[in-house]
């Protein structure tokens, strides 16, 4: 039944006198509706009044007439891709097929175009448009175009044919070629391109092909038709294979728009294809380029119209597929079409997106780094993004190291250790403790045993021609091939650079450098480990020729202590244990030992150094001076910056007056920083009336005060308050006051040393305290309860600044520590120490007021790492008159102290806590269960042997 007039868009052309029209409607794949599930409106077409040679079938049934490619190709330049005008001049319902007059954009009849380029024969009928189609079949067979080639023209002579056509298969059998030729064809010839025609479309990433022959091939005819699959991507379906006993599943979201995008892209025009691999089932995996010579996955993903397939985009170059990759990171950028809904991967950091300046304290591995925040000077181990590098020698594997993998750390800690970098936190991983769970454990065993890897991108600042570059570390180690790129699922977050580092990796292999170049690297020699199992005998081998060279170069490797170092010293092959002459630094547990650790750590790892060998102590450990190299030659002494930052002592008599150490030690004293925090200048005036005093033998000055015991520490120390009016006026005050609400949740309010408002969680009550340390990992506060002496560990909300009171909070803590005077009693983790401490707490803890008297004061630690005011005190029962430390006595928890000089030893009480001593040792009660113990030599309080840990 005949039509008015239409629009519509070629679609395709099957034949010389046939094509398919497409809606004007629907022609675009943007007009597609994402959930369609039926195709677009389309028309197969016979052109009216003509007759094109016939093509051959696909399996070989009928041969092919002689010009019906060539009409076919004629038609299909001609149409494809156009909009036409058309209508329908008669249908046959029995065979469902139509006749139609199509018109070009230049208004040409496609009827007329095919017969007068004698690629068609005009039929016989009576309208004009056949008169017209007669008379150009006419002067076509005249001139000997197209078809009327191979028969005779006017003058009657036979022109000479063309060899048929032949199209070969995809097969085993006879008339095919194999999978694997396609694919070697374009490997051997560094993956050419072949010209083809994409005849059809099933599935967005399924064409079937029509090779052409090459020009040194053309004389053989021979076309190859192929089903490939693109390389790389995957498409959402329309069609789905029907399984035995299920329903059959309908075309999947965007399905359709994504065969039409590609329908309007390849389908009957001139492309080329690429064989990339075969699968395992032998399919074919090819890459095909448009006619403007773009990919078509790359335009699919751009779109947003399929995914990355990881699997089968490792068999293109590592080039392209980058370019894959960027293409659909572009596209979940704009939420286009298939990542309408994408929000980032659950394993993105909190962090992600944010840059941090950071220095890098050390280098673990290739792919390994700790770095030091600069903002709240922290550290914190990252591992590179995408990326690997070969592994160090563990314990995992036994010692044996990968080839290359101390090349890698050497690049990286020669690039940026020391330097100050910017981070960039882009994902993280949880992987197993330790390699891996136990089995059957449970699943809270099971999390118990993850862990958390960060990954991150870091980038530092070169200068090259005077001009600052940003150079990304990923990319140098890469480019050098001393590190792989990561094969990341197709769901996984990637490095932010992930295309520049597979390029990097490229260039690596194709250059064969590193670990791409099949040679083991040159080997440095063995290192002589003098640190592992020293002796001093075994160290004189090497200290004479470390003397000879005066200054030494080395390498840090690990930082001991502020002032012990493990040396590397490439020159003599030898590591070695060296400490720093002159200087101490806190040993471990001692005050501001781990600030120096620290300090030493930030400014001395893995730095090359140069040192000057004195001589070695009895344990084999080298002493000299270590100098930091720095940048134009500048050397800086590392125990000069310990010593001005308050972080270390001077320690031996070699040290002048006026010598830079000293210089650096009284900038620190002045500063009052650090160990010298509580420092005060001795009065000389008041030094030399003490000593004239104590020369004369005169009596100390005692103190008389009323106390009460808030904290028990042990069986010999404890905390009081003073028993006075000023002391309950602000006990009293400080009951009164609540926690803001401001303040909950705000842990970085606080500052070390800061006094605040704290719950107590033993009686709910609010007191001050003093915030000592903050636990970044466990986000908890260590406090020091300033007016009761003792330490709690709360969170940030049970904790409140002071406000609007400064009075308040800048009152004195009323809790000072005491120890009891003339006697020694055990400390809580030595025998007998727990049941001092509880008779103690029987005999002063009640909050009854004592009469105290103080003996002297003196600085020591009595918890924590900050050293405070301790007085000796003797107390006494006010009801019984009875001194406290003589029941600890009488009972045997505690032994007369056998000093000279203490006042008590010059009283009467003295006799009386002899007299009870004795009689507790004869008995054997507590701590003389076995008999004698101490010696008359009283410790003398004094640091033990600075090299000691």
């Amino acid at each position: 039944m005949a039509t008015g007039w239409l629009r519509g868009v070629v679609k395709e052309v099957s034949s010389g006198d046939s094509v398919v029209v497409v809606s004007s409607g629907c022609s675009s794949h943007e007009q597609i509706p994402p959930n369609c599930q039926a195709l677009r409106q389309e028309k197969r077409l016979i052109l009216s009044g003509i007759m094109a040679p016939r093509l051959g079938r696909r399996d070989g049934s009928t041969n092919e007439e002689p010009g019906a490619w060539s009409s076919r190709e004629n038609l299909r330049r001609a149409l494809v891709g156009q909009g036409v005008v058309f209508r329908v001049d008669d249908v046959i319902k029995g065979k469902n097929l139509e006749f139609g007059t199509v018109f070009d954009s230049q208004n040409n009849n496609a009827a007329l175009l095919q017969v007068s380029a004698g690629l068609a024969r005009a039929k016989d009928g009576k309208s004009d448009l056949a008169h017209q189609l007669k008379q150009a079949e006419e002067a076509a067979r005249n001139k000997g175009l197209g078809i009327w080639t191979f028969g005779e023209n006017s003058s009657g002579k036979e022109r000479k044919q063309n060899p048929r056509r032949k199209v070969l298969g995809v097969g085993d059998g006879d008339g095919c070629v194999t999978a694997q030729s396609l694919v070697d064809r374009s490997k051997l010839r560094n993956r050419m391109r072949y010209g083809c025609v994409v005849e059809s479309v099933g599935n967005p990433h399924v064409l079937r092909v029509l090779v052409k022959p090459t020009d040194s091939e053309k004389q053989k005819r021979e076309f190859v038709q192929a089903t490939v699959f693109l390389c790389g991507v995957a498409c959402p379906l329309v069609q789905r294979r029907q399984q035995e006993g299920q329903e059959t599943q309908g075309t999947e979201a965007f399905g359709v728009r994504s065969k039409v995008f590609v329908e309007n892209l390849v389908l009957s025009r001139d492309c080329e294809v690429c064989f990339e691999e075969l699968d395992k089932f032998g399919n074919v995996y090819a890459s095909v380029y448009t006619p403007q010579g773009e990919s078509v996955a790359e335009l699919l993903l751009r779109e947003g119209l399929a995914k990355v397939l990881d699997w089968s985009g490792r068999m293109l170059p590592s080039l392209a597929s980058s370019k894959q990759r960027q293409a659909e990171k572009a596209a979940k950028a704009r939420k286009a079409n298939l990542w309408h809904d994408y929000v980032p991967s659950a394993g993105v950091s909190e962090d992600a997106g944010g840059e941090m300046k950071c220095i890098v304290t050390e280098v673990v591995s290739g792919d390994t780094v700790v770095l030091l925040s600069l903002k709240d000077r922290s550290e914190r181990r990252v591992h590179l993004s995408s990326l690997r590098a070969p592994r160090m020698p563990t314990r995992g594997n036994n010692n044996q190291g990968e080839p290359w993998a101390e090349e890698a750390k050497e690049v990286l800690r020669q690039k940026i250790v020391g330097k100050e970098v910017t981070a960039r936190i882009e994902y993280e991983r949880k992987v197993p403790l330790g390699g891996g769970g136990q089995q059957g454990g449970g699943d809270q065993q099971q999390q118990q045993q993850m862990r958390t890897l960060s990954f991150a991108s870091i980038s530092y600042e070169e200068r090259q021609g005077g001009s600052p570059k940003t150079v990304n570390v990923s990319e140098v180690l890469l480019s050098r091939g001393l590190a792989t790129c990561q094969n990341h699922r197709s769901g996984d977050v990637r490095a932010e650079n992930f295309e520049e580092m597979v390029e990097a990796e490229a260039r690596a292999v194709k250059n064969k450098k590193g670990i791409h170049g099949g040679k083991k690297p040159s080997s440095g020699g063995r290192m002589n480990d003098l640190s592992v199992n020293s002796s001093a005998q075994k160290s004189k081998q090497f200290l004479p020729f470390l003397q000879r060279s005066d200054r030494v170069n080395a390498i840090v490797d690990y930082v001991l202590s502020g002032h012990r170092y493990k040396l590397l010293v490439p020159k003599q092959a030898i590591a070695l244990t060296f400490a720093l002459s002159d200087v101490r630094c806190p040993g471990r547990n001692e005050p501001y030992s781990d600030e120096a650790l620290k300090y030493a750590r930030v400014h001395c790892m893995q730095r090359d150094v140069e040192i000057e060998v004195e001589s070695i102590d009895k344990m084999g450990t080298f002493t000299g001076k270590l100098r930091l190299l720095h940048g134009n030659n500048k050397r800086i002494d590392i125990a000069e910056q310990l010593l001005s930052q308050g972080l270390a002592t001077i320690h031996g008599y070699n040290v002048s007056s006026g010598s830079p150490l000293t210089l650096a030690q009284s900038r620190a004293k002045d500063a009052r920083i650090n160990l010298w925090k509580d420092y005060q200048e001795p009065d000389a005036q008041a030094e030399a009336e003490a000593e004239s005093s104590s020369g004369n033998g005169a009596q100390h000055q005692k103190e008389e005060v009323k106390i009460r015991c808030v904290c028990v520490v042990s069986g010999g120390l404890f905390y009081a308050q003073k028993a006075d009016d000023e002391a309950d006026a602000l006990l009293k005050e400080v009951a009164g006051l609540g926690l803001s609400e401001s303040s909950a949740g705000d842990s970085a309010r606080y500052q070390n040393g800061e006094v605040v408002l704290c719950k107590y969680k033993g009686d709910g009550q609010v007191y001050r305290a003093r915030v000592e340390r903050y636990d970044d990992k466990a986000k908890t506060y260590e406090v020091f309860y300033v007016d009761f002496g003792n330490r709690d560990v709360v969170t940030a909300k049970e904790l409140s600044p002071i406000e609007g009171n400064l009075q308040l909070k800048s009152s004195k803590p009323l809790a000072f520590a005491c120890q009891l005077a003339g006697v020694k009693v055990p400390k809580l983790e030595e025998d007998f120490g727990y049941e001092a401490a509880s008779e103690l707490q029987g005999l002063i803890g009640r909050g009854q007021v004592l009469d105290a008297t103080v003996e002297s004061r003196s600085s020591e630690v009595v918890q924590g790492r900050r050293p405070e005011t301790v007085a000796r005190v003797a107390l006494t029962d006010p009801e019984t008159h009875e001194a406290i430390a003589l029941e600890l006595v009488k009972q045997g928890l505690a032994r007369v102290e056998r000093n000279k000089r203490s006042v008590l030893h010059q009283s009467d009480a003295y006799a009386a806590l002899k007299e009870e001593e004795e009689k507790a040792r004869k008995d054997h009660l507590n701590i003389w269960e076995y008999g004698d113990i101490g010696s008359d030599d009283e410790e003398d309080g004094r640091p033990s042997a600075w090299g000691s840990r």
